[in-house]
């Protein structure tokens, strides 16, 4: 019994778990560079995430949608499968009342591919401190402002989390 303990804490199955990402909650972001399906230019945008003070801990996401692919193809075999989701590219915490930082929103899905590659912001909040195991919920981002463009969140308490993006 000890072992199994051992385990579990070694490579930490006991931390807190997030519920599946809801694209409804989220809100779309996209690349200002049209997709020219010859090359994948990425547009670099500055962003800058703050906290209100509250009781529980609040998070932005920026994840990317991957398709169902085999990044490393021996023919006879595929040694890094990836499997079809959403996958985080940024986030910032209300451990830090302020974040920035630059992100790459690349405007094909892939280098020579026509399709616009899709992002999308999303908001958490875990009641109780920043290190509780609890479960992060999500909670619905609205975008208040084009120009300069915000994206802001609430928790169930009412403390806010803001983020904004500067685009050059």
């Amino acid at each position: 019994m000890g072992y199994i303990f051992a385990f579990f804490l070694i490579f930490g199955l006991g931390h807190a778990s997030r519920e599946p990402l809801d694209q409804a909650k989220s809100a779309a972001l996209r690349s200002r560079i049209p997709c020219d399906g010859q090359t994948s230019p990425a547009d670099n945008v500055l962003v800058k995430a703050t906290f209100s003070s509250g009781d529980f801990a609040r998070q932005f996401l920026v994840s990317r949608f991957q398709k169902d692919t085999c990044e490393i193809n021996l023919k006879v075999r595929c040694l890094h499968h990836v499997k079809e989701g959403w996958y985080e590219m940024w986030s910032a915490a209300s451990a830090q009342p302020s974040t920035a930082g630059t992100l790459p929103l690349s405007a094909c899905y892939a280098w020579g591919s026509s399709e616009a590659a899709q992002y999308v912001v999303s908001g958490w909040y875990k009641e109780g401190a920043p290190a509780s195991k609890l479960e992060w919920r999500q909670a619905a981002v609205k975008r208040i402002s084009a120009q300069p463009e915000v994206y802001e969140f609430t928790d169930p308490k009412g403390a806010t989390a803001r983020l904004e993006i500067e685009r050059r």
